[in-house]
C-alpha cells in the first residue's frame, strides 16, 4: 500500500462537503486544514479537515471559539497568497480518496502549504476546547465504517 502524502498541519485542496449534502463531496475545490489523520484498517485512512475561508473576519465582531484569522504575513509563510481563516468549528471527516481529494494522484497531490508547528499547536489546544462545547461544532464527511 502507498501511504498518502499528507500530515497534520498541511493546507490541502479538497472538496469539503455543505452542510446540506455533508456525506457528499463539496462542488468545487477548496483549501482545508489538516488536523488529524486516522487508520480506520489498513487500506483506509481518514483525515479530519478543518474548513477555511478568504473572507476576513470583522474585527468589529467579537471573535468566537474557534475562529482563527492568519493575516498577510502569517499566510505567506505557510503558502497562501492572501489572509484567511481557519473555523475549526467546521470539521469534515473525510476517506482520503480522489472523490474528496481530486488532486491526490497529480504532481504535488494538492498541498497548498503547510503551517508552522505554533500554529498547529493552537489549533489543537482550540479544538480541545471545542470539544468542551459541541454545541458549536459542526461535523460533515460520509459515514465511515
Amino acid at each position: 500500500m502507498i501511504l498518502p502524502p499528507y500530515i497534520p498541519g498541511q493546507f490541502v485542496w479538497c472538496l469539503f462537503p455543505f452542510s446540506e449534502e455533508p456525506g457528499e463531496p463539496g462542488l468545487k475545490e477548496h483549501i482545508g486544514y489538516i488536523a488529524d489523520i486516522r487508520r480506520k484498517q489498513a487500506s483506509q485512512m481518514t483525515m479530519m479537515m478543518l474548513y477555511t475561508t478568504s473572507r476576513q473576519w470583522n474585527p468589529d465582531v467579537p471573535q468566537p471559539l474557534g475562529i482563527l484569522p492568519v493575516n498577510q504575513d502569517q499566510a505567506r509563510t505557510m503558502g497562501q497568497d492572501k489572509p484567511f481563516v481557519v473555523d475549526a468549528r467546521r470539521i469534515a471527516f473525510l476517506p482520503v480518496t480522489p472523490s474528496f481529494f481530486p488532486r491526490l494522484m497529480k504532481p504535488g497531490n494538492g498541498i497548498a502549504g503547510v503551517a508552522p508547528k505554533s500554529f498547529q499547536q493552537n489549533v489543537q489546544n482550540v479544538l480541545a476546547e471545542l470539544v468542551r462545547r459541541p454545541d458549536l461544532i459542526q461535523i460533515t464527511g460520509p459515514k465511515l465504517t
